[in-house]
């Protein structure tokens, strides 16, 4: 009975020591390839989302729709290479998604038609396109399995199973 008990703990012991050397010993590049991966993956699905719901077809001279100006950052929100990757817009982009993201207040007119007494500018309506495609599962999805090739890779170049 003591045998077996020292052949499951050192059983156990060999499956942590895998795991361990394998997640915790990836480097900041290899997070980086990896995150890159599934940011890019988003990134695809953020820019058919919103050439879905927002796109209009017009001469945009040298300012591009807000579906064609995505970008995908190497880095975090602060521009330090730590292993993550971000997505989004530019500044003047971004303010405009989110305006769209979440609506404005004061508007002019009631639902019903009516106007109001001291109305703002016309109100735009909140459509949280972003964040519904970000919680869906198909982003996560499209994520997990962009990353997971990439991990894969990086593990076989490792020698890991």
């Amino acid at each position: 009975m003591m045998e077996e008990k020292q052949l499951f703990e050192d059983i156990m012991n060999g499956i942590i020591f895998q795991a361990e050397s394998v997640s915790t010993s990836l480097t900041v590049e290899d997070k980086a390839k990896i995150t890159k991966a599934g940011a890019n993956a988003f990134a695809i699905g953020l820019e058919k989302v919103t050439k879905d719901k927002h796109y209009r077809i017009r001469k945009t001279g040298e300012n591009p729709h807000l579906a064609d100006s995505i970008l995908v950052q190497n880095t975090n929100i602060d521009g330090i290479k730590d292993g993550n990757s971000t997505v989004g817009w530019d500044y003047t982009k971004s303010r405009v998604g989110h305006l769209i993201e979440n609506g404005t207040r004061f508007p002019m007119y009631s639902k019903k038609g009516t106007k109001y007494r001291k109305g703002g500018q016309v109100a735009i309506t909140s459509d949280p396109f972003v964040s519904t495609y970000r919680d869906s599962m198909e982003a996560q999805v499209a994520m997990f399995s962009a990353e997971a090739e990439v991990f894969s890779e990086i593990l076989k170049k490792k020698g890991a199973e």
